[in-house]
């Protein structure tokens, strides 16, 4: 038996030894997929074994496995999990990624404070680093269109240096600013981009460089904006800028290229086609019934008012495509550079950014720089101080006025297309006053329309410039006298000039042509913010269960605005441009305007948690302000909200599906003072002329008790992490009630008040709506293919409770109208076109079809039509009482986006969708492009009314016909859209190829933007928005430059 036992032991022990022989040693590194540095304490694990190993300080690594192979997993904290295949295979290189599921993203909250999201029991918003790097864009507002729930941006033309309009949860005001506050690394950022005197763009954003952004968040309730009182009514974007880290220098290079096209532009008539339509127009008028029916027409008006001109002689009737003329391939190249580094003592981070755009308009060029460097220094444990630096120059040369018949899109859409740009000499085809010849089109003066610049001469001789130096600065110093208590004092200034020139030629029939031989205007704006904060944090946590965040502090803020302007017209020679000549010039002006106002304010907030699952937090502000009356100067703006972490309980334990779930309500109370003139309580007096004699009177009427507009929001929502977090789901109901909104309330005029009223803070209306966003891990395989979506959504409603009378408040073709949305539309309703006659039909009040008869006069000179019932009797006119009010307003009732990812081995597709409806859009660009005057057409125009019985939306052309055209509900559109938004396409080269060159990390893509719109609306986008700043007309589109679609080509190093 013992002989049994012992050759038993001896035959395991050889078979053990066997077996422990077939083993091999693999080796190799893990690195971060994003900066390429070795990642230190990964888990190395053989799966479905204990036999694993860590990483080192390096990443690197070696383990023993089976000679038969088996899979390696690597794992760890705030990355991606990787399973690679052992095979034959004895080095492995493993780059992870960062998992932006399993970090704890943090939530900046203002004065120091910030918190995990997890921990977060407001309503917030985030884009990440990593996001906006994805985005090749030249300005941050870009790089929000679609991606937060609440948050509509929108891009409202293609001019270069338009600012995107921005909506938190809509429009919070009717006569004041609706734009959200930015802070920009703790500072509040003077964001006005409606100062420009000469309507020359400027987008205060795009002075930061997207690429020196750290993280973009966005406080949507008053539980998060509370902090900032009197200015967080339209919620708060807060922009942190990146800092140097710890460790080994890094460098960045980052550079694109692309080419942009508008989206879409008109298809309007070539030159035989315009001659038959004006021709026709002249015909039907000149044919219509004088008094009675079958007699003479309009006998003053040609036979023919079109006609083809040869100018060059060359026997081929001269012809121009204006559109072609005017518009161009945009082109855009952008290149930066940033380096980084720090010890535990000192970090730094500084950058250089230069970008070039050619606009998709003739001589519509911007050119901007921009440097930044940012500073920290540690010297003691309890010491830190620090300063960020930016400073940027921008050059714009614009375009004057595109919405103005002297703009490049309203010209070059409506000037007749048989004349030529040109004479033989090649110098301008123009008329004895400088407008655009007439060719041989004749009209009489009575029907003349009205003269026609000639676009590429305006263009290309007149001058329409601004230049922007702005400097952004701030210092602090943070000192620790106690474990958990910082006390910070930091000091911001925001300072710029802006410099506007515009020339006009006396060449051109401009006013420079009007005044004498050229007129030059300069308009130098200064404006210089300082804004100093004081506070104090304290953050502890007690008996591993209790986490207290307490602030408080005091912030003192003043802005001037200083404005000098110099004119000279009437240059003794028309080579003099510039007011340098001005001893020339027989006629100067000169003027200004200065404007101040301060901010003082005391704030605290409290975030108390338990045993993270109950939270609570209280924020409060009291601002005070030069801007308001003296009996309202002070305002008090608390907010407050709680949480509950219902995932921590006992009771979901056993429920695995569910990770994490919060609920959490808020309700507060923020004010809003932007876009509130300096001295908008105060009685001012002007300069005036009476009978000859100079003088002052009263401008204005002040009001002492002018004050804050105020929100009361309330918002109720939850955050939900599903199925091992691969399903992140938030939801909130927000309600907000705005009260004294500041109108203009009328007086009577017996008091002898200028303008027979005054401000008063006397309206109210509310927003409320639904949000939800989602994001999911759809698909995660083990060879490294990954589909992430990320969808959000929102739902909102606006109605007005309260104006300063019944009446409504006018803008345009809408109305801010007690029980209505903000912007409804007042029209008159179209009712189609009689297919017996071609007339235009409308209804009136009661329903009844009224048409207009253009081609009638009574007498053989004067155009003026008459207006009969269904059945053709004589009838009265459609009047403002027959309009009627929509349902409908400009602005999207349900907007968002919709984004995919897919990653396979460093290739990463991107698809963007964003998404918009609900809204109606005045298309002015259609209205004004069917036009009965002497002027060019879009194609649509040939489907007109010719023949009895015909069915067609336009009716009989008759010149001058302004009836006909006018604002109706005719030119109301949908404004549904789904658009392709961004696609890109990119890939991240091999570590193994890209470290024996020193590189970490090396990304090649391509992109477009605005690839494809899907939408019924027949103007030139659904985005456009002519009236950019005016609550109420949101919305219309008068013929605004259009939006572009860019293909762009870039990559980013990183060393």
């Amino acid at each position: 038996m013992k002989k049994t036992l012992l050759m038993s032991l001896v035959l395991m022990f050889t078979l053990l030894q066997g077996v422990l022989a077939q083993t091999r040693t693999i080796s190799g590194r893990v690195t971060d997929q994003k900066t390429g540095d070795g990642l230190p304490g990964v888990t190395v694990l053989l799966k479905g074994t204990t036999n694993g190993v860590s990483t080192n300080a390096d990443g690197a690594f070696s383990l023993s496995v089976p000679e038969s192979g088996g899979t390696l997993v690597f794992s760890s904290v705030g990355m991606t999990t990787q399973e690679r295949a052992i095979g034959t295979n004895s080095d492995f290189q493993v780059a992870l990624a960062t998992d932006t599921k399993q970090l704890t993203e943090v939530v900046v909250t203002g004065y120091g404070g910030s918190q995990d999201v997890k921990d977060i029991t407001g309503s917030v918003a985030k884009v990440t680093e990593e996001k906006l790097l994805l985005q090749p864009v030249v300005s941050a507002d870009q790089a929000l269109q679609g991606r937060m729930a609440g948050v509509n941006v929108n891009t409202t033309s293609g001019t270069l240096g338009d600012q995107a309009v921005i909506r938190i949860r809509g429009a919070n005001s009717i006569s004041n600013s609706s734009q959200p506050l930015f802070i920009l690394d703790g500072v509040p950022l003077n964001n006005s981009a409606q100062a420009n005197s000469l309507s020359t763009r400027y987008n205060p954003l795009a002075d930061i460089n997207p690429n020196d952004i750290a993280s973009v968040d966005v406080l949507k309730d008053a539980s998060a904006a509370a902090i900032y009182g009197s200015r967080g009514a339209n919620g708060v974007v807060v922009i942190t800028t990146k800092r140097g880290k710890s460790g080994t220098n890094r460098l960045s290079f980052n550079s694109f290229y692309g080419f942009q096209d508008a989206v879409r532009t008109p298809k309007v008539l070539n030159g035989s086609d315009f001659i038959a339509i004006s021709n026709e127009k002249a015909a039907n008028a000149r044919a219509g019934s004088v008094g009675a029916p079958g007699n003479v027409g309009n006998t003053s008006i040609p036979a023919a008012i079109a006609a083809p001109i040869d100018v060059n002689g060359d026997g081929v009737p001269d012809e121009t495509d204006w559109i072609k003329e005017v518009f161009q391939r945009g082109t855009q190249q952008n290149y930066q550079v940033a380096l980084s580094g720090g010890n535990e003592f000192a970090s730094y981070y500084g950058s250089g950014d230069w970008n070039d755009q050619k606009g998709i308009i003739l001589n519509n060029r911007l050119r901007r720089g921009s440097g930044r460097l940012n500073i920290d220094l540690t010297p003691k444990k309890w010491l830190k101080s620090g300063v960020s630096l930016n400073y940027a120059k921008t050059y714009n040369q614009g375009i004057n006025g595109e919405n103005a018949l002297a703009g490049a899109t309203v010209s070059g859409y409506t000037a007749p297309p048989n004349i030529p740009a040109y004479n033989p000499d090649g110098s301008y085809y123009l008329n004895t006053l400088g407008n655009l010849g007439n060719g041989n089109n004749v009209v009489p003066s009575t029907y003349a329309p009205n003269a026609y610049f000639h676009i590429i001469g305006t263009l290309r001789e007149n001058r329409n410039d601004n230049t922007v130096q702005r400097t952004l600065g701030n210092g602090y110093l943070t000192v620790e006298p106690l474990k958990g208590l910082q006390l910070t004092t930091k000091y911001g200034i925001d300072y710029s000039t802006n410099f506007e020139d515009q020339y006009s030629s006396p060449i051109l029939g401009s006013l420079g042509r009007q005044l004498g031989q050229g007129l030059v205007q300069l308009y130098n704006t200064t404006r210089t913010q300082y804004n100093w904060q004081n506070y104090a944090n304290y953050d502890r946590v007690f008996n591993e269960k209790h986490t207290i965040g307490l602030t408080a502090g005091v912030e003192y803020q003043e802005t001037r605005t200083q404005l000098v302007y110099s004119s000279g017209a009437d240059f003794a020679d028309t080579k003099f441009q510039s007011l340098l000549d001005g001893l020339y010039t027989n006629q100067t002006g000169t003027g200004g305007s200065a404007f101040n106002n301060g901010f003082q304010s005391y704030f605290a907030r409290a975030n108390y948690s338990f045993d993270n699952k109950y939270y609570a937090s209280f924020s409060f502000r009291a601002d005070a302000s030069s801007i308001f009356g003296a009996n309202n100067q002070r305002g008090y703006f608390p907010g407050g909200s709680v949480g509950w972490r219902i995932s921590q309980e006992n009771f979901m334990k056993g429920i695995t599906a569910i990770n994490d779930l919060k609920l959490r309500a808020s309700y507060g109370k923020v004010g809003n003072s932007a876009g509130i003139g300096s001295y908008a309580s105060r009685t001012l007096v002007g300069g005036g002329q009476y009978a000859d004699l100079n003088g002052f009177s009263i401008s204005q009427v002040g009001n002492p008790s002018v004050a804050w507009e105020t929100s009361k929001k309330l918002d109720i929502g939850f955050d939900a992490a599903l199925v091992n977090n691969r399903i992140n789901v938030t939801f909130d109901f927000f309600n907000n009630d705005v009260s004294g909104i500041l109108l203009f309330a009328p007086t009577l005029r017996t008091t002898g008040i200028p303008g027979s009223g005054v401000n008063r803070n006397v309206g109210s209306m509310y927003n409320r709506g639904v949000e939800l966003t989602l994001n999911t891990v759809n698909v995660r395989l083990q060879n490294g293919f990954t589909w992430t979506s990320n969808l959000n959504g929102s739902i909102i409603k606006n109605r007005i409770t309260e104006l300063a009378t019944p009446n409504d408040i006018t803008a345009g073709n809408q109305r801010a109208s007690i029980g209505s949305s903000v912007g409804i539309y007042f029209l008159p309703v179209w009712a189609g076109v009689n297919p017996a006659n071609g007339n235009a039909q409308f209804l009136d009040k009661d329903g009844n079809i009224k048409q207009y008869d253009a081609a009638y006069t009574t007498n053989a000179s004067t155009t003026q039509g008459r207006w009969l019932t269904a059945s053709g009797d004589v009838t009265t006119p459609i009047t403002v009482a027959d309009y009627k009010y929509t349902n409908k307003t400009g602005y999207p009732t349900f907007f968002g986006g919709f984004d995919n990812t897919f990653s396979f081995k460093g290739l990463e597709l991107g698809i963007f969708l964003q998404y918009s409806g609900g809204n109606q859009i005045y298309n002015g660009y259609r209205a004004a492009l069917l036009s009965n005057s002497l002027q060019n057409n879009i194609t649509e125009i040939k489907d007109r009314w010719t023949t009895p019985g015909q069915q067609t939306d336009i009716q009989k052309l008759v010149l001058r016909d302004v009836v006909s055209t006018q604002a109706s509900t005719r030119w109301l559109e949908n404004g549904d859209f789904l658009r392709i938004r961004q696609a890109s396409l990119g890939y991240n080269l091999p570590d193994a190829f890209i470290k024996r060159y020193g590189v970490n990390n090396l990304r090649v893509y391509v992109l477009a933007q605005n690839l494809y719109n899907f939408t019924k609306y027949k103007g030139l986008d659904p985005e456009v928005n002519t009236n950019i700043g005016n609550n109420i007309a949101y919305g219309v589109d008068g013929r605004s430059v259009p939006p572009t679609r860019s293909f762009t080509f870039g990559i980013n190093v990183g060393i």
